[in-house]
């Protein structure tokens, strides 16, 4: 028995990082640190944190380098947050849908990414999966004029959009 009330954690599970592929509100040479200092200096502290990303991990795996390094040490739990756009439509573009994964596995990020190239797309009479090289060169395809590769991986996001039923038929025949 303790003589202790309800303990309460305060969550962020929806926190776009530096870098990200869209919403990034970091910016220039102080990027990291910002992000770093402003989620350290929050009050009251965050103790959860899921690091959102579309469609890829990227800045999920910087955060817990820096994390690894120090940083965030109030946060106790650090989450991948990957948001996956929808094949369905609204009032303003198309609903979004997070995927947020367990760190408790040490194989998670591989384990995130090796799912999430069971995502498909289909464009430009070709099939493009939901990796960071497919997202690019999907980026590239249905804008020619791009050549770099951040430029490209954007526009390949902001192209890709995942079926519900493809989603849950992955999600079944993943182990």
């Amino acid at each position: 028995m303790t003589n202790r009330g309800a303990q309460w954690l305060r969550w962020e599970p929806h926190i776009h990082a530096p870098g990200t592929v869209m919403n990034d509100h970091f910016k220039g040479i102080t990027a990291w640190p910002d992000y770093l200092t402003a989620i350290e200096e929050v009050s009251p502290a965050l103790n959860v944190v899921a690091v959102t990303d579309y469609y890829v991990t990227e800045t999920y795996e910087q955060a817990r380098r820096h994390q690894e390094n120090g940083r965030l040490k109030s946060v106790q739990l650090l989450l991948p947050n990957v948001e996956l756009r929808l094949d369905v439509a609204a009032k303003k573009g198309f609903v979004n849908l997070h995927l947020i994964v367990c760190p408790d596995d040490d194989n998670h990020v591989e384990e995130l990414k090796h799912f999430l190239k069971r995502l498909t797309f289909r464009a430009f009479n070709d099939t493009y999966d939901c990796s960071v090289d497919d997202l690019i060169r999907l980026g590239k395809r249905s804008n020619p004029s791009i050549s770099d590769d951040r430029a490209a991986l954007k526009a390949g996001a902001e192209q890709f959009k995942v079926g519900f039923n493809a989603l849950r038929d992955a999600y079944r025949d993943s182990a």
